[in-house]
């Protein structure tokens, strides 16, 4: 009795495992609970809680192509930057030079290290400024009327003075009026000279209202000589100072200190001698040049075309001919 009893245990047993085994399957196969499955999350990950936002803001530089980009995204370790125009970067901050004017999408993509991004984007639109007028120079004592000068005889045209390249051309009569001509007298070293402001790598005109005595001999026909003289050539640590009043002007000493210094052509933006014209009437002549990387410039008048002997020898080695030339007036400004 007790064998069968044991028996009967053992296929109770029995049963109970094969009725788990079948159910398990059927639960496995019903694709009701199937449903109710759901993945458990990777080892060791983490809720993102300070995921990244991409921004940034832009500046146009002096190089209207060119523009700088300041990266404010928060909560981002990498960044790739997107310019529109082909270019990328993956640095966190960052400048483009885009190849022409036009608008063009930039976008900054922030991420972290947990692999979330943030998109930020905004159209530059890139524009060629305007360009500025060209500086119309201030010229002193234009007229070259005799005006009161900072020391010495009041004979001479203010504001024009250089004794360091020649003497000062002297007020005088003409065209109509008094004391507003300067003129550089026959056989003699008469030099006029002022520094303006000017606009670089501009083109300019010159107009001046001028005549000549009589022609004498013809052996030695004065002549007059204009230069304009790039302020790169000035001495080494001189800045120009553009004074308002002929009283204030210096009148040796400052700017083109050297007759070798003037006559260098490296320093000359511009050269033109004319020629005794064989009229005695004031005659309107214009002439052009261009500023080149010059912010200002001197322009130069002197009588030229004598025999190295001045009746009045101030040392400089050149004279003007055998006839006083006057100067009435004189206009730079910009070309159109």
């Amino acid at each position: 009795m007790k064998k069968m009893s044991d028996l009967n245990k053992n296929i109770a047993k029995s049963m109970l495992a094969i009725t788990a085994i079948l159910a398990f399957s059927l639960w496995s196969c019903d694709p009701t609970i199937e449903s109710l499955s759901y993945d458990l999350p990777d080892a060791n990950s983490k809720v993102d809680l300070t995921p990244p936002a991409a921004s940034f803001s832009a500046a146009v530089t002096a190089d209207y192509l060119t523009y700088t980009f300041a990266n404010t995204s928060i909560s981002a370790t990498d960044y790739s930057w997107d310019f529109g125009d082909g270019n990328t970067v993956t640095t966190k901050d960052a400048t483009n030079t885009f190849p022409s004017v036009g608008t063009y999408t930039v976008t900054l993509t922030a991420s972290d290290k947990l692999g979330v991004a943030s998109i930020f984007s905004t159209d530059i639109e890139v524009v060629e400024p305007p360009t500025p007028a060209a500086i119309v120079p201030v010229i002193v004592n234009a007229d070259f009327d005799k005006l009161p000068k900072s020391s010495g005889s009041d004979c001479a045209c203010s504001a024009w003075i250089n004794k360091s390249l020649g003497a000062q051309g002297e007020s005088s009569s003409g065209n109509g009026g008094s004391d507003n001509v300067v003129k550089y007298d026959n056989d003699e070293q008469d030099l006029t000279y002022q520094e303006f402001e000017i606009s670089p790598n501009t083109d300019y005109s010159i107009t001046l209202v001028a005549a000549w005595k009589a022609l004498e001999s013809g052996t030695f026909p004065s002549q007059l000589e204009i230069r304009v003289l790039a302020g790169e050539g000035y001495v080494d640590g001189y800045t120009p100072v553009y004074y308002a009043t002929t009283a204030e002007y210096p009148q040796e000493g400052f700017g083109y200190t050297s007759v070798a210094q003037m006559e260098d052509p490296d320093n000359n933006l511009f050269t033109q001698v004319i020629d005794h014209p064989n009229d005695t009437s004031y005659l309107t002549l214009t002439y052009s040049f261009n500023t080149g990387n010059n912010s200002s410039v001197a322009l130069v008048m002197r009588g030229v075309g004598g025999d190295g002997t001045p009746s009045d020898d101030k040392g400089f080695l050149w004279n003007s001919g055998e006839e006083e030339i006057r100067v009435d007036s004189v206009v730079v400004e910009p070309i159109d």
